[in-house]
């Protein structure tokens, strides 16, 4: 199981090197997850460069199964950011990662050398 984070999506969209990497994964038959923290952060993108996120978020939301953050996520969350240094969205992505004993697929630096992160470089 893989859960991608915002990164990862955005450079699907954008069709790059690193998310040609992503595509294969996302035509595979894995099963893949989003943490709904990310919509926010690709729709945040979208609409700071004055494009509509609509089909992307449709996109995301049909391919992937949405995790919410819960009270365990939350707890979690905390513990990943005091023992790792992320921001706190960072933290919580990884927790959502974590609690579905998923891989988690980025290119985000602030993942590099964190265990279960499938690191991709762009």
């Amino acid at each position: 199981m893989k859960t991608f984070d915002s990164w990862a999506w955005i450079e699907y969209l954008k069709g790059s090197k690193a998310g040609a990497i992503v595509r294969a994964m996302v035509e595979s038959d894995e099963v893949l997850s989003t943490p709904a923290v990310c919509l926010a952060e690709i729709k945040g993108k979208y609409l700071s460069e004055g494009r509509d996120p609509e089909d992307p978020l449709r996109f995301v939301k049909s391919r992937t199964s949405i995790i919410d953050v819960d009270a365990g996520v939350a707890e979690e969350a905390a513990d990943l950011k005091f023992d790792h240094g992320l921001h706190m969205v960072d933290a919580l992505v990884l927790a959502c990662a974590r609690t579905l004993a998923a891989d988690l697929v980025t290119g985000d630096r602030h993942f590099r050398g964190i265990d279960g992160v499938v690191m991709l470089e762009s």
